[in-house]
């Protein structure tokens, strides 16, 4: 059982945000937005969850092509109510369409539970969402 923080931060950890938040320039004419960095798994949540807000505040659309993908999903959303007692009540999933709509305040579950499963392919569909959002692991 995985038992979380209040949500202080150490100045270390407020140090690390500070310079997880510096911009990076603009590539082939894209408007310029602030890029995030954080090590492989340590995007805090409250950065994915404000992001997801701020960019997709009517749901994350994805249209999954890839049998593989659509199984990670699958894991991650089946696993139901989990220990942090949150599961997928409000987001739509359609395996015939491959399409999904995940809502706002379920994207930190998927994430988390895409990073929890532990497969290359689980990690790589994680990496290429927070991507989308403006954030990068390394």
């Amino acid at each position: 059982m995985k038992i979380t923080p209040v949500r202080t931060q150490s100045k270390g950890a407020q140090r690390r945000m500070a310079a997880a938040e510096a911009q990076t320039p603009p590539v082939d004419g894209e408007k310029a937005e602030r890029r995030l960095t954080f090590s492989f798994g340590e995007t805090p949540e409250n950065v994915i969850r404000e992001r997801t807000l701020e960019q997709t505040p009517t749901g994350y659309p994805m249209h999954i092509r890839s049998q593989n993908e659509w199984g990670e999903i699958a894991k991650a959303v089946n696993q139901g109510i989990d220990s942090h007692l949150e599961g997928f009540t409000q987001s739509t999933f359609d395996s015939k369409t491959g399409k999904c709509l995940i809502h706002p305040k379920e994207m930190t579950t998927l994430l988390r539970r895409l990073y929890e499963i532990g497969n290359d392919e689980a990690w790589e569909l994680r990496s290429s969402i927070l991507e989308t959002l403006g954030v990068e692991e390394v």
